[in-house]
């Protein structure tokens, strides 16, 4: 048995997809190739968390000027609607490789975005005989505990049928709320996007449940492809920071990276020529430097990157209380006087004096209030040390997460970021170094 394409059109990706089977697991796709390219490697694009065919027609459009492509949803991933909980994403990788060899295609590229951005790599790197080039958008090398407490939370909200909280808390953290200026992301786009979460049904509700169950399994990108490499992510992306995508591609011995300027997590949607054209240059061989719109980073650059995704900022008055409600009676458990030492559009670093605070208890239940502000969060604490604490604010409401954003733009309340003010300060001590040196 071996793959057939099919000649595209506009309607092509509206049209039910193909249907094989490997065991009892359901894989669907769609094949196509220009009369001139079907001789060629075909790129498998995989569908991820909210991706369906339709997602990639703009992608297929222009790579099919380049080379054959074949969409796969795989259990539970894309439009699949077959539930498979217990496949995790080496399971899925092995799943896939059978399926290539059912269709006789004994080279292949992958392409994965976000999720996919895991199976691809795992994929490539278990199969290297197969392998031609490989693409990933938005990956991880280890999972952050600040985002696997995302992720439990967006479970959690979701059992809770908080379908309207659960699709705002999705949008404010695949589209970055911060740079909205910058990615240019309309309210318009952010409203279909939050409408499509919010209508969730129970397939879809459960697939995203087992989706974010295997990303949590995953401690560490199971390893490295050797095959070509093209690593990309939004400059903003704040869900899969860049210095994360960048330290996978610096590990992979023959990775290019690529940030994707004015653009985050989903970059293919913001800045999709850019995105596009990047894909198909990469492709075809051509030269990265040359596509408009993005920049390619060398492996020390890669190396060096800066960790912060966003500036944080010193409040004027540091002064806030930490507070949270009782859940037998609704009354106040909690009170604590704390400090703000700096914070950002996603959360804050918090100093404390009460040594004896039980915060293993109360790490998902806090309530920021900033002295002098209106501004209530909620906020997930990831990390703890002596008398200060790491905390992620739990974005699941646009109006406060504006807020959030004008308090922060505000000079009244909060003067330059900090680390800008730090680096301020080790000049002056620098200056005055050579002042008395001198």
């Amino acid at each position: 048995m071996s793959v057939v394409y099919e000649a595209y059109n506009r309607s092509s990706l509206k049209q039910p997809p193909r249907t094989d089977f490997i065991g009892k697991w359901r894989v669907e796709y769609l094949a196509f190739s220009a009369p001139e390219n079907a001789h060629k490697v075909p790129l498998i694009v995989l569908g991820g968390a909210f991706q369906n065919f339709n997602s990639y027609k703009y992608c297929v459009e222009r790579i099919l000027q380049e080379v054959p492509v074949i969409l796969v949803d795989l259990p539970s991933l894309g439009n699949n609607g077959q539930l498979a909980p217990q496949l995790g994403m080496e399971d899925l990788a092995d799943l896939l490789f059978l399926w290539t060899e059912k269709m006789a295609l004994k080279k292949v590229s992958l392409m994965g975005l976000s999720l996919g951005s895991v199976l691809a790599s795992t994929y490539a790197y278990k199969q290297p005989q197969v392998m031609h080039k490989l693409i990933v958008t938005g990956i991880l090398v280890r999972p952050r505990k600040s985002w696997r407490m995302l992720l439990e939370e967006s479970v959690k909200v979701l059992d809770e049928q908080r379908l309207d909280e659960f699709g705002q808390a999705v949008v404010l953290y695949l589209i970055n709320h911060a740079r909205l200026k910058e990615t240019e992301v309309t309210d318009i786009t952010r409203k279909l996007f939050h409408r499509q979460m919010r209508s969730f049904h129970e397939n879809e509700q459960q697939r995203y449940r087992i989706n974010a169950n295997r990303l949590m399994e995953v401690e560490s990108i199971l390893g490295y492809p050797e095959c070509d490499t093209l690593v990309s992510t939004g400059e903003f992306d704040s869900f899969t920071l860049p210095w994360e995508n960048a330290q996978f591609a610096s590990r992979c011995p023959n990775a290019v990276f690529a940030l994707i300027k004015g653009a985050d997590h989903v970059a293919q949607l913001e800045k999709r020529d850019e995105s596009v054209n990047m894909f198909a240059t990469y492709l075809s061989d051509g030269d990265l430097h040359a596509v408009q719109g993005i920049e390619v980073l060398t492996k020390q650059q890669c190396e060096t990157m800066e960790r912060r995704g966003e500036p944080r900022f010193v409040p004027n008055n540091p002064n806030a209380n930490v507070i949270s409600f009782s859940q037998v009676d609704g009354s106040i458990a909690i009170d604590m006087k704390v400090k703000i030492r700096d914070m950002s559009f996603f959360g804050c670093v918090l100093e404390y004096e009460h040594m004896d605070f039980p915060l293993e208890k109360h790490a998902r239940d806090l309530i920021l209030c900033p002295e002098g502000t209106a501004l209530r969060i909620e906020m997930l604490v990831f990390e703890q040390h002596d008398n200060t604490m790491r905390c992620l604010f739990k974005h699941g409401n646009f109006v406060i997460a504006e807020e959030l954003k004008a308090l922060l733009d505000d000079q009244l309340f909060f003067r330059q970021p900090a680390d800008q003010e730090l680096s301020s300060g080790r000049r002056k001590i620098a200056a005055l170094y050579h002042e008395q040196a001198s």
